[in-house]
Parts: C-alpha cells; structure tokens; sequence
C-alpha cells in the first residue's frame, strides 16, 4: 500500500493507476474492520492514494470513488475531526472541577505509549484535514447522484460543525460550498439552513469573524473576510428565506459591530479606516437582509441603524465613495418604507 501512494505522487503514472480500477479497489481500505486488522498506517496511505488519483481528475474521479461508496468512510473520518475538537474542551473541564492536587494520569513525559497514541491521533486529524475535507468539498462539484450520496451521509450538517472549528481557509471552502449546493439542490439545502441550529452555527461563525474586524489593535484586517463576505452575499441573494433566518437569527447585529466600532474611535477605529470595501460589503449585506425582511419598518426600528448610516456620511473621506454609495442606498431604502 506505501508502494502504491508513492506512486499516485507521480503525475505520469496516475492515469494508468486509475485505469487499473484502483479507486474501486482502494475504497474498502477505509473501512473500519480493515483498520482493526491491518493497522492505522494502512487507511491512511489508502486514503492518500485515493486523494492524489482524485485530484489528478477532480469531478470524474470523485464521482467514481462516491459510486465506489468512499462518501460514508469519508463523512466517518470528518465527524472523529469533529468530536477531536471537542475532547480537549471537555478534559479541560473534567480536570478543573478535579482534585487539583492529584497526580497526572497517562503523562506523556511519564508514558511513552500516551505519546505514541497522541501521536497517532495528530497524525488521522492531519490527514483528514488535508485529504478528507477537500474530497468532501469537492463532492458538491460533481453531480446531483453524489450530492445525494453526500445529503444521506448528512453531509451539509457536517459542513455547518466542522466550519465552527476550522481554519479561516477552510471555512472559506465550506462556505463556498454550501454556496453552490443551495445553488444546485435550493429547496432542500434552504430549508436546511433556514432551521434553528444551523442559522445559529452560520451567526456564530459570522460572529466571531466581525468581533475579530471590531478587536484587533493592529492595522491588518481579518485575511479571509472579503471572500467570507463576498460569499454570504452570494448566498443572501440566492435565498429569501436564509436572508431572513440570519437577520433575525443576530446576523445584523454581528455585522454592525465593525461599523459601530469604527465609528466610535474603539480598537477597530484604525483597522476599519483601512478598509472602506469592507465596510461596503458589510453595508450591502445588511441592504439585502433589509430588502428581503417581511416588516420593514421593524427592521428599521430594532436594529437602529440609520443613525450608524448618518455618522458613515459624515465621516467618510476622499476615496470612499463605495461607503457613502452604499450606505445612502440604504438610507433611501429606510425613508420610503418610513413614509408608506
């Protein structure tokens, strides 16, 4: 199995492994009986293989690994990613409430084998974040059978868990992803993401991302906040309904707080100063949330925003006419409702 990783590694080989039936091959090695018998190594140059042979041919050769049945073994892998973030978090706990004065049990220093088992499981949860989740993502891209392979393996509720606790890239990704299948399977993927717990995992992510925009003290605004941004606009106006879940769900709320930090001469005072596109976006977000809300003029009342719109215009320089564009749009939008 070593022997046949290495070579999916060679570009000019990869079609003849694929050729041979290998992805057809490959998929059992995944499973979790061939684990208990040949060992963790082996899923894991299976696993490898299979990411190369499918990289090398991304739409055709993900949809004959998820014919093969690699979407289960693969949603398997990602929610052990999922559940792994959450162990720390609970030991944390467990010890606090514990006897403080009590020896460490199954210290690594103490315990070479702790160290060989804590290094076999940094070692899965590398390998599932550099080859399961892009294999996943990727299967969105394929075709309808797929994503319906991916839907009963309760792909999209995996996405929306694991965005909480992953890197800013590959929250991107996700995002991106979740994207396309509303684009592809509306109905289905709407109402999905219009439901409590999955507005409130969106909110959350959106949360933290403009706390971050509204904290820092250095001048660097958050990397992949334009693409985040550019993205859930993307998907707002694919979805009413979405529009809606989130501006009631605390969405508005989370994007006002870079404006309102901005303004206020806080720590995001400097860093927002430095990006009048981002200020844009978060403004145009906050217009379609508005044009989609069924009660305008409660809209316009609990969230209070035109006063944030008034102080934009007045302070906003030279060079930032996107702002004062967007920002007048909405205020245009807040004064007709007002007046019906």
């Amino acid at each position: 199995m070593k022997t046949l990783e290495h070579l999916t590694h060679d570009p000019s080989v990869l079609a003849a492994v694929k050729d041979s039936g290998a992805i057809t091959q490959l998929v059992p090695f995944l499973s979790r009986q061939t684990e208990a018998v040949m060992g963790q190594d082996v899923v894991l140059q299976a696993l490898g293989a299979l990411y190369n042979i499918c990289k090398f041919n991304k739409k055709v050769h993900l949809e004959v690994a998820a014919t093969a049945g690699i979407i289960p073994h693969l949603c398997r892998f990602a929610n052990e990613l999922s559940s792994s973030y959450q162990a720390p978090a609970a030991a944390n706990s467990a010890n606090s409430s514990g006897n403080a004065l009590a020896p460490a049990v199954g210290d690594p220093l103490a315990d070479p084998a702790v160290l060989q088992a804590q290094a076999a499981v940094e070692a899965r949860r590398t390998a599932v974040r550099a080859l399961v989740l892009p294999m996943l993502l990727g299967m969105v891209h394929t075709s309808s059978s797929t994503r319906a392979k991916l839907w009963a393996s309760n792909g999209l509720d995996l996405f929306l868990t694991l965005m909480a606790n992953e890197d800013a890239q590959m929250q991107v990704g996700i995002m991106r992803t979740l994207d396309l299948w509303l684009a592809e399977d509306h109905t289905r993927v709407e109402n999905r993401l219009c439901q409590r717990e999955a507005v409130s995992q969106l909110v959350e992510v959106y949360s933290r991302l403009c706390r971050a925009a509204a904290n820092t003290r250095s001048a660097v605004m958050p990397q992949t906040m334009p693409q985040m941004l550019d993205t859930l606009k993307l998907m707002l106006g694919r979805s009413s309904k979405v529009a809606v879940a989130l501006a009631t769900g605390g969405l508005v709320t989370a994007l006002l707080e870079p404006l309102t930090g901005g303004l206020v001469g806080g720590p995001a005072a400097a860093n927002m100063a430095n990006a009048p596109i981002l200020r844009a976006k978060l403004l145009e977000i906050i217009r379609i949330m508005y044009q989609h809300y069924p009660r305008p003029k409660e809209f316009i009342m609990k969230y209070r925003i035109q006063d944030v719109l008034l102080r934009l215009l007045e302070t906003e320089g030279r060079g930032e006419d996107a702002v004062k564009v967007e920002a007048q749009k909405l205020l245009n939008a807040f004064h007709i409702n007002v007046l019906l």
